[in-house]
């Protein structure tokens, strides 16, 4: 009996080290507008500002890397991205140009400009909320990087080759009619990453309590964690998967059901 104990304790531990009572994800909402009334969310003019701060101290070197308004010491990165981007520009005469759907104010750009900084050509065009469009026109843009309000608006100036969704998909209140838009676009590639699937054949709503650290303040928003069938299947009717990867190794829970964010790459249909 103490034997199993023993063998039984450092796993419970661990789970119990990820999951907390206060924070995380909870519930099983029948709609993202029913979760969402019991949020206070992300759009807050002091978490744009906080944003706004750490990037600013990125852009001119005063940091390595900041992710949600947090300052890293060093760059966290994101390599199965890197080299999918490094692919797809030597497909293109090393010239690239992505959409970065929901990119903030340029985090995932600035992870990755040291190693693609050499190419012919760049332009990384981020989609995003009005707030963080305006503040990204007024601080950030340069000859790489645009900010858009919408795809159609992006796609009448530029011909990318990436349409990348980043830890951004499970947050939006229609997520398959995103899925449609960027279908009909026509990009070559179609990139998830940074998502939590529910293992089934439903997509499971819960609400994202995040702890102050990371805003500033106690902030909470909706959250899918999707039906990989659906998913594969609404991607599949334009696009064939060319593979999948675990964007992160850490394991997470929701109400004790372990997952780890994983991603994958779609190409077009011939």
């Amino acid at each position: 009996m103490f034997y199993l104990l023993k063998e039984l304790a450092p796993p419970i531990v661990n789970t119990l080290r990820w999951y907390s009572f206060k924070y995380g994800w909870k519930g099983n909402y029948k709609t993202y507008e029913q979760a969402k009334e019991k949020c206070k969310g992300y759009d807050e003019d002091h978490i744009l500002n906080r944003i706004i701060e750490t990037t600013y101290q990125v852009k001119n070197k005063e940091i390595a890397y900041e992710r949600d308004g947090i300052a890293y010491d060093t760059v966290q990165m994101n390599f199965p991205l890197l080299k999918t981007l490094l692919y797809i520009a030597s497909t293109h005469d090393n010239e690239l140009t992505v959409i970065d759907f929901g990119g903030s104010l340029g985090t995932t750009y600035y992870q990755n400009y040291p190693y693609l900084k050499h190419l012919k050509k760049l332009k990384w065009c981020i989609i995003e909320q009005p707030k963080f469009v305006e503040a990204g026109k007024k601080h950030f843009e340069n000859e790489h990087i645009k900010f858009y309000s919408s795809i159609q608006e992006c796609m009448a100036e530029n011909k990318p080759q990436l349409f990348l969704i980043c830890s951004v998909l499970q947050y939006i209140d229609k997520p398959y009619q995103l899925l449609d838009e960027v279908k009909e676009t026509g990009i070559p590639y179609i990139m998830l990453d940074y998502v939590g699937y529910n293992n089934s054949n439903t997509d499971r709503i819960t609400i994202q309590h995040v702890p102050p650290v990371f805003y500033g303040i106690e902030a909470s928003y909706p959250c899918y964690f999707f039906s990989r069938v659906k998913i594969q299947d609404k991607l599949c009717e334009n696009y064939e998967k060319a593979y999948d990867f675990i964007a992160a190794n850490e394991k997470y829970y929701v109400q004790f059901k372990p997952f780890r964010y994983e991603g994958s790459l779609w190409k077009i249909r011939p």
